[in-house]
């Protein structure tokens, strides 16, 4: 399938491409961020080339930031860039080198967009070239041959040991992690936020730095509101200190200065972006930008409505991790997320920051590690007021 994020004239040029109906054409005609995302990221699978127009969004910077998550989300993926009206020697424009091809870089939505869509398409096989087709000799007529099918495998003699048997460290040694496919270098950004305070944001956000470090990963904590770490580097035995925004406790490297986001997301795979608080954040749509976003929740009644503030800006990627919940409330919990209870979650009682609990399901399912979990059948019992507000 091609689709087309665009004007309505650059998906009339692919259409009159596709005049012989050889390939599928998608146009989304949406103009916000967070809706052609969803549809991009929804029919991921069935993709196999994007005609993006960069400005179509509005604003630049967001197009880029939704141009650098679709890299990552959709890996594959073929990206034809209309640039029509940008200047070649601007820096957005080398921001998309570090992204796509030269050659996959288009400034207009007409023959030059055609001329590189054939060629990509002919590349992959999805329409015919006329050219090769025209100056390719007749082929002689062949025999049909009588297919000789190869002897069946002998039964392997591996002995396959049952993953109940096999520990941690043996795992860990066999796994091929899929190492994430980074935008032109640069880091993952897991993004934290808190229903409200002292809800366990920065604790989250550490074990899953933790649990990545523990995958083989390289990766950092950024506090981007709040310092609570801050406070460690005068009371651990474990500090490095190498300047006044970064240091490092019990080897986890961490910066206490948003700033810094700037120069170390080329030095990590994977960086966790602690934001604090969701009702204090100067800007929803920064937090939202990012390539993996986890709000951490309560279940107090002083916490529901809370909630139901984030439910409001999910972009349908949201991860919802709830603390301190007891076992006999969580069904009706599930039950009350509905319909995000398939990325909602719950983290036990973890005392220490530095210390990863060892909670790999959770984790892997946020990171994309592990594969998400089915929904489940959920009791009748006694009902949590989610619902309350207008999402």
């Amino acid at each position: 399938m091609v689709v087309v994020v665009g004007k309505p004239e650059t998906a009339e040029s692919v259409r009159e491409l596709n005049f012989r109906g050889e390939f599928e054409v998608c146009e989304i005609v949406e103009r916000s961020m967070p809706a052609i995302q969803r549809q991009l990221e929804q029919n991921g699978e069935q993709i196999s080339h994007l005609v993006y127009d960069v400005r179509i969004i509005g604003n630049i910077d967001q197009s880029l930031g939704l141009l650098e998550r679709i890299c990552v989300t959709i890996p594959g993926i073929k990206i034809i860039v209309v640039t029509e009206g940008i200047s070649t020697d601007s820096a957005f424009m080398r921001d998309i080198l570090t992204l796509v091809p030269p050659e996959q870089i288009v400034s207009d939505h007409g023959a030059e967009l055609k001329r590189v869509l054939n060629s990509m398409l002919c590349d992959a096989g999805l329409i015919r070239d006329e050219t090769e087709q025209s100056n390719s000799p007749p082929q002689e007529d062949i025999s049909p041959q009588t297919e000789t099918l190869p002897d069946a495998p002998e039964p392997s003699s591996e002995v396959v040991i049952p993953p109940s048997q096999v520990d941690r460290e043996t795992v860990r040694a066999h796994l091929v992690l899929p190492k994430p496919r980074l935008r032109g270098r640069n880091a993952t950004t897991i993004a934290v936020c808190g229903a409200g305070h002292r809800i366990g944001t920065t604790t989250q956000a550490m074990q899953l730095c933790l649990y990545l470090k523990a995958m083989g990963y390289k990766a950092a904590v950024i506090e981007m509101a709040t310092t609570s770490l801050t406070p460690y580097t005068k009371i651990s035995d474990e500090v490095v200190l190498f300047d006044t925004t970064h240091f490092r406790i019990e080897g986890t490297d961490i910066y206490n200065d948003k700033t810094c986001i700037l120069t170390t997301k080329t030095k990590y795979d994977y960086l966790i972006l602690d934001y604090g608080a969701f009702g204090e954040l100067s800007e929803v749509a920064d937090y939202l930008r990012n390539d993996i976003l986890v709000a951490v929740c309560g279940a107090k009644p002083s916490e529901v409505d809370l909630v139901s503030d984030i439910l409001r800006v999910d972009n349908g990627t949201m991860h919802y991790v709830f603390s301190f919940v007891p076992q006999r409330d969580r069904d009706d919990i599930l039950k009350s997320m509905s319909p995000f209870d398939v990325r909602t979650y719950f983290a036990g009682w973890i005392p220490d920051y530095f210390l990863y609990s060892g909670n790999d399901e959770l984790y892997g399912c946020i990171t994309g590690q592990l594969k998400a979990k089915e929904p489940v059948q959920k009791k009748e019992g006694r009902k949590w007021p989610f619902g309350r507000k207008k999402r």
